[in-house]
């Protein structure tokens, strides 16, 4: 314990020596709880104290029961993909219903006569209470990369209703993270799926069929000259979830071709594929991020993905095309993403 803790304080003073980030403090149970929060796709539907709430990254929900759980409003009402739980939730709807409106369709039907129109008073609109019952899939941490991130405590990760996704590696993760996302962007949004492996090329087509938002690619991501025919309008965000040893080169060549202005990008980074065997754990991802910057991609925030996927962490900033968009040399470094 005594170690572990040494080896926190040593990555807090390296983060803010490099970007000025502070590390999130994680609220994860162990590798052991993953057996736990899945219950094999069951359907939880009554529930005695169930309660949720917006997270503050848009289009995720905090639900609790006698848990703390992230979810997504599930784009496919009663499918799970990789054995995630599924909560049903009624929710309150205020639903206005204008009588004035109706009594004149129906004169107009059966009489068949012009009615002229009139404001409707406050008087005429009726408000009726309904109840909707909607479907949450749980975002398990331990599958998801993206999800351990915002289990502890990523900032921003430039994706919302409608947002245009760009996710290299989209095979990986069990399938949990690109399903995830494409309940987040839901049907206004797209995402641009690219995966090396033909195999998880094939299951990818097959959720596709049903998620219409996924468009899979089958290439490599590290050649994106060879699927920009693909891609038909620049992308809002670049997710990369598969580990090599030219990472940032990769999301820079991607970013050049695809990635709006000031657009967001989400790297995964293991430090067991960065190739130096001298340094520490934390000497890697601080050399990382120094990487990135060379490659115009600017770090706003880093988390570590402790006790989720271990040596593992997720920098997410912006890609900036100029480097004279940015004062290199100014003291004051703004963090937050506006």
């Amino acid at each position: 314990m005594k170690k572990s803790k040494r080896n926190n304080n040593n990555l807090k003073s390296e983060e803010e020596s490099v970007i000025g980030i502070k590390r999130r403090r994680t609220r994860g149970k162990g590798r052991n709880a993953a057996k736990k929060e899945i219950n094999h796709s069951q359907s939880i539907e009554n529930i005695i104290t169930t309660s949720i709430e917006p997270h503050n990254l848009e289009g995720i929900y905090i639900i609790t029961t006698d848990k703390e759980f992230i979810a997504t409003k599930n784009l496919i009402p009663g499918e799970a993909i990789y054995g995630e739980q599924l909560i049903k939730i009624e929710e309150n709807h205020q639903i206005e219903n204008n009588k004035k409106e109706e009594e004149k369709e129906e004169n107009m039907e059966n009489q068949k006569i012009s009615v002229s129109e009139d404001s409707s008073s406050e008087s005429d609109v009726e408000v009726i209470q309904a109840k909707i019952l909607k479907e949450y899939r749980v975002w398990n941490k331990f599958y998801s990369k993206l999800g351990a991130s915002i289990e502890n405590g990523i900032n921003n990760i430039y994706m919302k209703k409608g947002s245009k996704v760009l996710y290299l590696g989209a095979g990986n993760d069990s399938y949990s993270t690109i399903t995830h996302i494409s309940d987040l962007v839901g049907e206004e949004g797209k995402i641009y799926a690219i995966e090396i492996s033909e195999i998880k090329g094939i299951k990818l087509k097959t959720i596709s069929k049903k998620r219409k938002n996924i468009i899979p690619i089958i290439k490599d991501a590290r050649n994106p000259y060879f699927y920009r025919n693909s891609i038909k309008s620049l992308v809002d965000c670049i997710y990369i979830s598969f580990s090599d040893t030219d990472l940032a080169k990769i999301i820079s060549l991607n970013a050049a071709f695809f990635l709006k202005s000031k657009g967001g990008f989400i790297s995964i980074v293991n430090a067991n594929k960065i190739n130096s065997s001298r340094i520490s754990m934390i000497e890697k991802f601080n050399e990382q991020i120094k990487l990135l910057k060379q490659y115009n991609l600017y770090a706003k925030d880093f988390v570590s993905l402790e006790p989720f996927f271990e040596e593992y962490c997720t920098v997410s900033g912006l890609y900036k095309p100029y480097r004279d968009l940015i004062n290199m040399d100014s003291d004051e470094e703004d963090d937050e993403i506006k």
